[in-house]
This record gives C-alpha cells, sequence and structure tokens, in this order.
C-alpha cells in the first residue's frame, strides 16, 4: 500500500487508516450514507493500472450478474477468506447489488490503491480499494464519502476548524533545532497515535545496529508469531521465509507494514523498543510498558475482550501477564464492524505531541551516523500527502486504529529550520473518523500552506 509523492487529497486515508481495516470489507447497509444527488454525476474513467483493473471488477461485479466462488477466490488476496467466507464476501456484493445502478463519479490513486466515489440512485459511497505486489486485492473498504471542507486561510481559521471539530483532534508546530512548540490548536495531552509508535521501533533498530548486535541485511524469519493483520504485504509470506532488517524497517514506515514491524520488535526485543522511547524522549513511556506488538494489539482489539479488560485495569506486571496468554497467529475479523474503539481501555499506543517531536528529530540525528545511513530515505519514501515544492525533505509517519487517526512529518526547506507537525485525532466510536480523514490530514496541508507564506 505505497502512497507516491503526488498522493491526492481523498487518497489520504489509505496511507494511514487501513491498520485494522485490510482485511475487512465495510458493507454499504453497515450505516446511513448520504443519498445520492437528484441529478447523477458524470461518469469518470478508471485506469487499467493494478488497483484500477480491480475496482473495475467489483463495479462490474455489483452492477451485474454474480461471478463464481473460484473467481473471488482469484481477485483476493488468501488472507481476506482467513478472516471472512467467500459466501460472506458474495453477500456484501450481493447488499450492494441491490442498490445498482453504480457509477464511478470519482477516482484518485496510484498503482496499488484508489479511492472511487460511486454513485447509485439511492446513495454515494467513496470505495477504497488496495492491491498487494501480485494485484490481487488485500483491502476493499466502502464507507460514507469524505466530509467537505474548506481550506484555512490563516491560522485563527484553522483553529475555528479544529475547534470546531466534531471529534477530539489538536495538530502543533514544532521548531526542530529548539524542539519548542511555535503553535499549539487543541489539547497537548497524551493521545493514542497508531502507527506512529513504529518511530520509536525504527530508533530501536538503529540502536541496535549501532550496537553491533543486528544489521541491515540480517534476516527475519517470517511465522505465526510475528503474522499480523494488514497493512503490509509480509504477512502473505509463508511461514520460514526471511526478509531483511532493511526491507522490514522500509516496509514498517512507508506501507505501515504490521509484520515487519512485529519481526522487528522480536529481532531488537520488547525492552530495547521501551529504551527507545526513553533515549529519544518520551515524557511517560511507562504508558507504553508492555510495549505491545501490532498482533497483540489485534487479539485484545478484535477478539477477547476478557484479555482486554485485564489490560485495561492492570499494571505492567499484570499486562505483562495478558500478553503472555496471547496466542500465536492472527485473531478473528468474525466481528470487526462491531467492535468498537480500544484507546480508551489503552490497547493502543499513546504519546504527546512533543514526545512524537523528539522523535522526529532524534531520527534524524541518528540518519548522521553510519548505522542510521538509510533513515533519510527510509523516512522520506510515503510522504503522505502532497506538500509544496518549498519543501525540500519530508519524512513522515502516519497512524490510525478504530477511533484513532494520527499524523506526524518532519519538513525541511532551504534557508529556514526545519519544523515538525503532528496532528492527533480520537473519537469514542468507530465512524466518526472514517468520514472525517480527509478534514485531519487537511489540516496539516492548511498548516503547511500558512508557514510556507509566512
Amino acid at each position: 500500500m505505497k502512497i507516491s509523492p503526488q498522493t491526492l487529497r481523498p487518497l489520504r486515508s489509505l496511507s494511514v487508516a487501513l491498520l485494522a481495516a485490510a482485511a475487512l470489507v465495510i458493507t454499504a447497509c453497515a450505516s446511513p450514507a448520504e443519498p445520492a444527488s437528484e441529478e447523477p454525476s458524470e461518469r469518470v474513467a478508471i485506469p487499467s493500472n493494478p488497483v484500477g483493473t480491480q475496482a473495475a471488477w467489483v463495479l462490474t461485479e455489483i452492477n451485474g450478474a454474480p461471478s463464481e466462488q473460484a473467481e473471488f477466490e482469484g481477485r483476493f488476496d488468501p488472507i481476506m477468506f482467513e478472516q471472512m467466507a467467500v459466501s460472506d464476501l458474495q453477500q456484501v456484493f450481493e447488499q450492494l447489488r441491490a442498490a445498482a445502478p453504480w457509477t464511478p463519479v470519482a477516482y484518485e490513486g496510484t498503482e496499488t490503491q484508489a479511492r472511487v466515489t460511486i454513485e447509485s440512485p439511492q446513495v454515494t459511497y467513496d470505495m477504497s480499494v488496495s492491491v498487494g505486489d501480485d494485484g490481487s486485492m488485500n483491502g476493499l473498504f466502502f464507507g460514507e464519502p469524505q466530509a467537505p471542507r474548506t481550506p484555512a486561510g490563516s491560522w485563527d481559521e484553522l483553529e475555528s476548524q479544529i475547534s470546531d471539530a466534531p471529534y477530539e483532534v489538536s495538530l502543533q508546530v514544532t521548531e526542530a533545532g529548539t524542539g519548542e512548540p511555535v503553535r499549539l490548536m487543541g489539547e497537548s495531552s497524551l493521545s493514542p497515535i497508531g502507527s506512529v509508535f513504529k518511530l520509536w521501533v525504527l530508533g530501536a533498530v538503529v540502536a541496535a545496529v549501532d550496537a553491533g548486535t543486528l544489521a541491515w541485511d540480517d534476516p527475519l524469519t517470517i511465522d505465526a508469531e510475528v503474522r499480523s493483520l494488514p497493512s503490509g504485504e509480509l504477512q502473505n509470506l509463508p511461514d520460514g521465509s526471511t526478509v531483511t532488517v532493511l526491507d522490514a524497517a522500509q516496509k514498517m514506515i512507508a506501507i505501515s507494514d504490521n509484520t515487519g514491524t512485529d519481526a522487528l520488535i522480536r529481532a531488537v526485543g520488547r525492552d530495547a523498543v521501551e529504551a527507545a522511547l526513553v533515549d529519544m524522549g518520551h515524557a511517560t513511556p511507562g504508558v507504553n510498558t508492555p510495549f505491545l506488538t501490532t498482533r497483540e494489539m489485534f487479539w485484545m482489539l478484535f477478539d477477547d475482550a476478557a484479555l482486554r479488560e485485564r489490560w485495561a485495569s492492570g499494571d505492567p506486571a499484570a499486562r505483562d501477564a495478558v500478553l503472555a496468554e496471547i496466542p500465536a497467529g492472527v485473531p478473528s475479523l468474525a466481528n470487526a464492524a462491531e467492535v468498537q474503539p480500544g484507546w480508551p481501555e489503552g490497547v493502543d499506543w499513546f504519546a504527546t505531541h512533543d514526545d512524537i517531536a523528539r522523535a522526529h528529530v532524534a531520527l534524524q540525528q541518528k540518519a548522521q551516523t553510519a548505522a542510521g545511513e538509510p533513515l533519510r530515505e527510509l523516512l522520506s519514501a510515503n510522504p503522505g500527502i502532497a506538500f509544496g515544492d518549498e519543501w525540500t525533505h519530508v519524512a513522515f509517519k502516519g497512524g490510525s486504529s478504530i477511533g484513532v487517526l494520527a499524523g506526524s512529518w518532519y519538513l525541511e526547506r532551504d534557508g529556514v529550520e526545519p519544523v515538525v507537525l503532528t496532528v492527533l485525532a480520537r473519537a469514542d466510536d468507530a465512524q466518526t473518523l472514517t468520514t472525517n480523514q480527509t478534514a485531519v490530514f487537511g489540516f496539516i496541508e492548511d498548516a503547511a500552506a500558512l508557514i510556507a507564506a509566512e
């Protein structure tokens, strides 16, 4: 699920919001959507690239006669059918078929990800599709169209938009050199951050390389102890497959590969990541102790409510005991559509704007060392959203989970001190942020534009 530097606004959610949903199909009847306009919109063309080909097939499928099971099995990544039966997916399509005809009225995407706005006489939905290296679909999501927004033309307008948002959200601009926040809109308290935690995993990897206990070309083995749910690609490898530390780290940052992340955590040790929290300036590292792997988080979020409850009330020792009971492999997603946010019970990773800014600065400092030589390229492979040409270097890590959306950027431009931009959003329900991802990341686009204009 790689995003190009030219990523367009409606695609942004795919760069950060498929942490838990890449193997999950949300049906059109799961929640109410906006009614279609009385005047039909103009049909748009869908490109014949890998993701476009699959998106076009889905449209054909929900507009016409159903295909046989073998056709579905050939179109989707096998992991989809580890979590839901082919017949269940066919039923999703049947529900959508009842509202046909569907027309594509907007399309934006890359070679491997796309968001297609589809319209029927009754409703309009955003259909998000992602494909893996082999072209098979590893993500399919039908949801309400993103809420429209008007870009803020001033800092006062931006602050007003953030204050009026129907969810908790805050934004901070931090001067990288001094570490001082230049602007803060919203609260500065601890917040769930989703996959932004992978910055500290990356820091722990560099520390291990520097200590000589790990090398970038060392092999990591993929097995049931590290295989996680998407986002990512490495979960598709068979047991016993190996990838290098560098490859896992690249995928962890660029496509937020969860299996690669968990393989790296196993390689360096959970305690090493907890040490990286301290070394990279996290002010309250204990909130992330013991440090969760993505697979452990998914088990508590999707499968075992009792473990989740014990985690919520437990001290570090009790939480260690919870993690010891989590089995190998991935949890079932049979009830995923009913799952509510886990962050109120501590099932996530937590940081403040300052913590994240210090992590970015620490990684840029590590990039000047021999052990950290790959970091600049690695962190800038996926900028998350498009920025103006004045920004000469963009390092990005975003994150999401149910009820959580976060983004962080280290931005450089000629002759000016680098800045770190962070946005942290959370909601008490599973739906609010799925329809406001454009707005949340739009706040960052506006902030970057306002900084450039000063």
